[in-house]
């Protein structure tokens, strides 16, 4: 499947996982034609997502359905803290609708993201983005913590912007939710090699960052590599 917008909710890892890790959001320009289902398998030497630390390290697994214009898909992987204590699985699911306004590529649909073994609180937003060849434009908006026992709920915002640098990709992010107000620069590498996709990225987050290890994860600069296949 071909994948020409890259998700607000994977800039970090559609650069570097190129196609296969795209699907971690599912938020994509489908081909024209009928319906096609396709697999990913990916690994990654450090999981970070929207500049918050998730795992040491992590392997994914996903699978799409596009049906013209429209897609759905789901992608998993394993997630903990650095001292692999909360250890759990991240499930996340998707869908959507491929669009042009005035010849821009475009895209909306709606993502959740959820969590075994309480390892963080469930998340839902709504997702849209477009394609404007010399930047691209992500958002998640009405996002909303679905909250568990002994947590509160809050509602979040993350939006992106992508400039494509000849090899390299420029990303911009900011994240606003409860307590959380910060932003993330990066910039991501990613190629082929006999159907192989590799990639690499290098980040920095500011003092309000977070995730599943706070005391390491704020004013952080941070690098992984990633490789994945398609099928």
């Amino acid at each position: 499947m071909k994948k020409l917008i890259k998700s607000s909710l994977s800039v970090a890892l559609a650069a570097l996982m190129s196609v296969s890790m795209l699907s971690h959001a599912g938020e994509a320009v489908a081909e024209e034609g009928g319906m096609s289902v396709s697999y990913n398998i990916g690994y990654m030497s450090e999981y970070w997502y929207r500049g918050a630390y998730q795992a040491e390290s992590s392997m994914s697994f996903g699978a799409d359905i596009e049906m013209g214009s429209m897609y759905i898909g789901m992608w998993g992987a394993d997630v903990s803290d650095a001292a692999g204590a909360g250890a759990g699985s991240e499930i996340d699911l998707y869908a959507g609708y491929n669009f042009e306004l005035m010849s821009i590529p475009m895209y909306v649909g709606v993502t959740g993201y959820y969590y075994t073994d309480n390892f963080d609180q469930d998340y839902e937003e709504v997702n849209f983005g477009g394609d404007f060849g010399m930047f691209s434009f992500d958002a998640a908006v009405l996002g909303s913590y679905k909250s568990k026992p002994g947590t509160a709920s809050s509602d979040y915002g993350h939006f992106t912007l992508t400039v494509p640098l000849g090899m390299l990709d420029y990303s911009y992010q900011t994240f606003t939710g409860g307590t959380l107000h910060y932003a993330t620069h990066e910039l991501n590498y990613s190629t082929s090699v006999n159907g192989i996709d590799l990639g690499a990225t290098l980040g920095k987050n500011n003092d309000g960052g977070a995730g599943a290890s706070p005391n390491s994860n704020q004013n952080t600069t941070y690098a992984n590599f990633t490789i994945g296949y398609s099928f």
